[in-house]
């Protein structure tokens, strides 16, 4: 059998899986990807240039994903 093919036993037990895949949190989700497009715009002045975003921009977005935090921690207690 060839090394890249899927048994079916192993197809089954994929889609099993992804049955019992987590709930998605949409504010945790935006918190994260508002920190990694910070990160990446952070490093990248060519980036920042060409989305004509600015050093302030990143600083308020970064604002606005603590607050998502703080919110969606509040909302777990």
């Amino acid at each position: 059998m060839n090394a890249t093919s899927v048994s079916p036993e192993n197809a089954t037990q994929k889609s099993t899986r992804r049955s019992t895949r987590r709930r998605a949190d949409g504010q945790a989700t935006a918190a994260l990807l508002i920190q990694m497009a910070t990160e990446i715009l952070s490093a990248s002045p060519t980036l920042r240039q060409k989305a004509n975003i600015t050093l302030t921009d990143l600083a308020a977005a970064d604002k606005v994903r603590k607050q998502l935090l703080k919110h969606h921690l509040t909302q777990l207690s």
